[in-house]
């Protein structure tokens, strides 16, 4: 069974079964006593940002701490990041959720009392080989991150591959960012060319895929409108965007296909998610979406790095703590009904935290262990990440 926006609800309950029992750009109005946690945030604007913001908010209200967010550099730029830190730094920050890794060692030696832990990112500088900040591994006030989907590009290439086969695409294109600022993008491509070799080998000629010229490889602007009169490109029934492909190759697709520029019935597979009405109109299965498929990591992956700090700061840190990085859960959206559910019922559809499928006062008192003794970090990742833990898809039980 796919993992459907909903499968999520399920895996919550039977995991928390398992329990025993640049400068600042806005703050949030909270109790003091428990200090501030500052997000150096990789995202300015937008329907993940905007539910981060109203999670978080919420989390860090019921846990007494004040919240506030800085923006991270655009290019994940050492000396901005910490540029942007210091800016937004006060006596009273305590905790800092990164979800960019540049300039992580220079920070957390400017700031040595400071205790750390990433979302929404996987870190590479960090945990990677020969990392340029992987001397914060021996810090021990680093807790480690939740990545923004898989660590491994051949996990996400396996999501992109099984969407080619169930969907019946036999020519594709790949689209994706650098590999000097997204190495797990570029095995992604990589890997995804292999699995198409391979199912080539012994699939019948009528069902063998091709993949139409190089990997198109976008410098962080959209792909040019030139590119789908270049060679075969206008003919692929999908381009596969191993990129944010709903801001960078989503608005010229939609032009190509108004413009006559390409197979009118060309498909997007990608990553990111966004509420703007043009965006969520082109996601699903019904005729005439342009989106065939997005992948999304859960709006509710905050609240792993708030725990984590939670305890470290109150000093109750989990007994079988593990500074590592994880994957995400991903969801995949690829359905009118998924998108109704998405917009319905869940926090990345509409920044209100009651609607987070792990709910504020699950976190505060299951979850971090100053409120709840028993709790381990074993269990904090089954929460967030235990695909063992799925049931039932609701929508399709409805």
């Amino acid at each position: 069974m796919k993992k459907g926006i909903m499968k999520r609800v399920l895996a919550i309950v039977a995991a928390v079964a398992l329990l025993a029992c640049a400068a600042p750009t806005m703050a949030a109005e909270a109790p003091a006593e428990g200090g501030t946690i500052m997000w150096l945030s990789n995202l300015t604007a937008g329907a993940q940002y905007d539910s981060a913001v109203a999670y978080l908010t919420e989390l860090c209200n019921a846990l007494g701490y004040k919240f506030t967010v800085v923006y991270g550099d655009g290019f994940n730029d050492a000396a901005g990041n910490l540029q942007a830190v210091k800016n937004g730094m006060t006596n009273d920050v305590v905790g800092l959720i990164a979800s960019q890794d540049g300039g992580l060692q220079a920070i957390m030696e400017e700031y040595p009392d400071l205790y750390v832990a990433g979302y929404n990112t996987d870190m590479n500088s960090v945990f990677g080989e020969g990392g340029e900040n992987a001397g914060v591994l021996e810090n021990d006030h680093f807790l480690g991150t939740i990545a923004d989907g898989h660590i491994d590009g051949a996990d996400t290439a396996k999501a992109y591959f099984d969407q080619c086969i169930e969907k019946g695409y036999k020519k594709v294109a790949l689209i994706n960012f650098p590999g000097f600022a997204y190495p797990n993008l570029e095995v992604a491509a990589g890997a995804f060319k292999g699995m198409v070799e391979e199912y080539n080998a012994t699939a019948a000629d009528e069902d063998k895929i091709e993949i139409v010229g190089d990997v198109t490889t976008l410098m962080f602007s959209p792909v040019e409108d030139s590119w789908f009169l270049d060679g075969d490109n206008g003919n692929v029934d999908a381009i596969m965007g191993f990129c944010a492909g709903i801001m960078f190759i989503f608005p010229q697709l939609t032009s190509a296909i108004a413009n006559g520029m390409c197979n009118p019935a060309m498909k997007l597979v990608t990553s990111g998610f966004d509420t703007d009405a043009s965006i969520i109109g082109a996601i699903g299965d019904s005729e005439g979406k342009v989106i065939s498929c997005v992948t999304v990591s859960p709006a509710e992956d905050p609240a792993y790095a708030l725990v984590l700090l939670d305890n470290a700061i109150s000093g109750n840190q989990f007994d079988d703590l593990t500074v590592e990085r994880i994957d995400a859960f991903e969801y995949i959206i690829d359905s009118d009904a998924d998108i109704e559910a998405v917009m319905s019922k869940s926090l990345l559809g509409k920044p209100d935290a009651s609607l987070a499928q792990i709910p504020v006062d699950m976190v505060v008192n299951e979850l971090c262990k100053k409120n709840n003794p028993e709790a381990t970090y074993e269990q904090l990742k089954a929460v967030f990440h235990d695909a063992s833990l799925l049931g039932p898809d609701p929508l399709e039980a409805e």
